[in-house]
């Protein structure tokens, strides 16, 4: 739509320091919800019995691309969707299957997304009693995962708690499967709110399950928030920023909440229902978490995401550079790392038939100038002049950009620091306005 020890430079990560990502990543899009939330867009499904069959398809891809890759990979990401809603037998199973395809010697994290409730009642999908038991299978694929990379602290060692059964079924379940990050879907700590986007959990779930996971041995917890929402507060807003932090997470995330066309809030919206959150309460709803969070000692590295330092998320900042990633799963996509993207078809049952479609586009120099203006400008590091010079297509010239950067800088929009221009504050606010000021359509 990404938290690491130790951080690396942060040159390493933004900007265009690298002409070409030495180093690459992979992420494994996992459909399954038990339920549709009103607001979401991405592609999902509840066929969750299907999760058996669904990581065979998953290998399936992996051995029609495993040379899509030509550098070691650095992050894993298992997006959904509801990842945990396949059991920790089929996470195992699925790297165990990537360890055997690409080269992870230099993979530094992995990342699960899930839902507070998964860690409390346990009830993910389990193989069919017509199949083999993953978790009891002898094949090297259901064999345990086993850490290629263990020099980054949030992995399981002898100086870590290890997970325990007892803690959660769930998290018991991920002993030895090499989750290094935990990203967990709370969105709001008020009930009534949860209750309004559909969210199966409510505010209790979420402490006892960040404390089955702390328990577990969890030490890399990313917690995601939602703002914006139709019949919240400055009030309530508060109140959820401040239960948060209370749980310690080392991430938070947090997201500014979109109607989208085709989703059950958006035809809520259309009937009169529900009255989306106005633009002034959101942008003081942003001012708030910002303050708040730099005061918990929280960095905002990227326009919705903060980290305590060395936990900034890897994965996701490997799509802010031109770093190559490999997407697994109907609905995800793929960057080769110059000017190509592609991306499988959302269609989940043609998927699991082995009849995947894979559409691509070239991706134009204008094209590359603006994603490099719009991925860069996110960051809190911006983007270095002679990079975005370099960038420009032929046609074009920094000249002709002068006078708009000059303009955004009198505003103070933009501010200028060792030759990098990126957001000041004020320009958080207005990011859209920004970006688009600087792209040639």
């Amino acid at each position: 739509m990404p938290s690491r020890l130790p951080l690396v430079p942060v040159a390493a990560v933004h900007g265009r320091s690298l002409p070409r990502s030495p180093v690459s990543a992979i992420y494994l899009h996992i459909p399954f919800c038990a339920s549709r939330c009103i607001y979401c867009d991405f592609y999902s499904t509840t066929l969750r019995n299907k999760a058996p069959q669904y990581v065979e398809a998953l290998i399936r891809e992996m051995d029609e691309r495993k040379s899509f890759l030509r550098t070691p990979v650095r992050t894993i990401y298992f997006g959904g969707g509801t990842p945990s809603q396949l059991g920790p037998a089929h996470i195992a199973a699925l790297l165990r299957a990537l360890s055997s395809r690409f080269d992870l010697s230099h993979c530094e994290e992995i990342t699960l997304e899930a839902n507070p409730e998964d860690f409390i009642d346990g009830t993910w999908p389990l193989p069919s009693p017509s199949q083999p038991s993953m978790a009891a299978s002898s094949s090297p694929l259901f064999a345990p995962f086993v850490p290629v990379a263990a020099k980054f602290g949030c992995q399981a060692s002898p100086s870590q708690p290890s997970m325990s059964a007892s803690s959660s079924p769930y998290a018991g379940g991920l002993e030895g499967v090499s989750i290094t990050r935990l990203s967990l879907g709370v969105q709001s700590l008020v009930d009534s709110e949860l209750r309004l986007l559909h969210r199966r959990h409510n505010a209790a779930h979420v402490r006892q399950a960040v404390h089955l996971l702390r328990d577990a041995g969890i030490t890399n917890l990313s917690l995601d928030l939602m703002y914006g929402l139709p019949t919240q507060t400055l009030e309530s807003w508060e109140y959820s920023i401040d239960e948060v932090l209370k749980l310690r997470p080392q991430h938070i995330s947090a997201y500014n909440l979109s109607v989208e066309p085709g989703t059950r809030l958006h035809t809520l919206v259309q009937k009169g229902e529900l009255t989306p959150c106005d633009d002034e309460t959101c942008l003081q709803m942003a001012a708030l978490l910002r303050t708040k969070l730099k005061a918990a000692g929280f960095e905002q590295y990227e326009i919705s995401n903060y980290a305590l330092p060395g936990f900034h998320s890897r994965h996701n900042s490997s799509y802010w550079v031109p770093t190559p990633y490999l997407g697994l799963g109907p609905g995800a996509h793929s960057y080769d790392g110059h000017n190509r993207r592609s991306w499988n078809a959302p269609d989940v049952e043609a998927y699991l038939r082995g009849d995947r479609v894979e559409e691509s586009e070239t991706l134009t120099d204008l094209d590359l100038y603006n994603e490099r203006v719009m991925l860069g400008l996110r960051t809190a590091h911006g983007i270095d002049l002679h990079d975005l010079e370099s960038a420009l297509p032929q046609s074009c010239s920094l000249i002709t950009l002068r006078p708009t950067i000059d303009s955004l800088l009198h505003r103070n929009l933009l501010q200028l620091r060792h030759n990098r221009i990126s957001l000041t504050t004020s320009g958080l606010s207005l990011a859209d306005e920004v970006i688009r000021e600087l792209m040639f359509v």
